[in-house]
């Protein structure tokens, strides 16, 4: 039978996996803000070597979100943070994603050029991914401090 972790541990190994979730989350923020930003103005060609980063960057910048919600979920944050978090990662998604005309076409365009609207997305995603990280390292060591109280008890 394996052995049991202690709250402890798990508090430990919880905050790890967030850590490395908001890590490889921003590095592929990076990576892709690096990369889509100098193509779009105009700084490097579209065929350097910079410019094939960019699905490697969307990929890390998922998975990263994926990590962490999914610690999120599990540590205990409230659905209704999660969703409001979702819905703004969805805002996001659509502003970073879709092509231009459905940007002025919706009218919530801003009057914005295509740049503008991938920026806008990027960030607001970035955002929603930090918030549930920081809510799980504060539900992570508040259910950490109540297991050690109980355990004094």
């Amino acid at each position: 039978m394996p052995e049991q972790l202690s709250s402890g541990s798990l508090a430990a190994q919880s905050r790890r996996h967030a850590a490395a979730g908001l890590a490889i989350h921003m590095v592929g923020f990076a990576l892709g803000f690096t990369s889509i930003g100098l193509v779009v103005g105009r700084v490097i060609d579209m065929e350097s070597g910079l410019a094939v980063l960019t699905p490697f960057a969307d990929l890390l910048y998922g998975l990263g979100l994926v990590v962490i919600v999914a610690v999120a979920a599990r540590a205990g944050v409230p659905m209704k943070y999660l969703l409001v978090a979702g819905a703004v990662i969805g805002v996001g998604l659509f502003f970073k994603s879709a092509p231009h005309e459905i940007h002025i076409a919706s009218g919530i365009g801003f009057g914005l050029a295509h740049n503008g609207h991938i920026v806008i997305g990027t960030i607001l995603i970035t955002i929603s991914a930090v918030a549930p990280a920081v809510l799980a390292f504060v539900h992570i060591r508040s259910g950490w401090q109540r297991a050690q109280e109980r355990q004094e008890s």
